[in-house]
């Protein structure tokens, strides 16, 4: 919890990069070499309550929904790459809140 509180004091950022989707490399919308990342601020909120962690955990859902595209898709009528976009964003939230490594977050993620 010690740590946490230092991120926080500090203008904590993480930064939620998609894991490269092979199928939008194939069709020229994002190739690997162009992850997308997308800054997730949480100096504001206490992680040490339950209610900063469920704001975390809305604003790397919409992080990850941004970094995988996903908004972009809603449209889409190709199966392959909606269901890549969901596997980017499943794999990048996970890798958002084991980076933020904090233990309200990661029950949040679980249920």
């Amino acid at each position: 919890m010690k740590e946490s509180k230092m991120f926080r004091g500090l203008l904590a950022i993480i930064i939620v990069v998609a894991l490269g989707a092979p199928t939008f490399a194939s069709t020229g919308a994002k190739s690997e070499a162009q992850r997308v990342s997308v800054k997730v601020s949480y100096a504001d909120l206490n992680l040490e309550r339950q209610a900063g962690a469920k704001v975390l955990y809305q604003r790397l859902q919409n992080a990850s929904n941004q970094a995988c595209g996903l908004r972009k898709l809603k449209v889409e009528r190709s199966l392959n790459r909606i269901s890549e976009a969901r596997r980017c964003y499943r794999e990048t939230l996970s890798a958002a809140v084991e980076k933020v490594d904090n233990e309200l977050v990661t029950q949040i993620h679980n249920i």
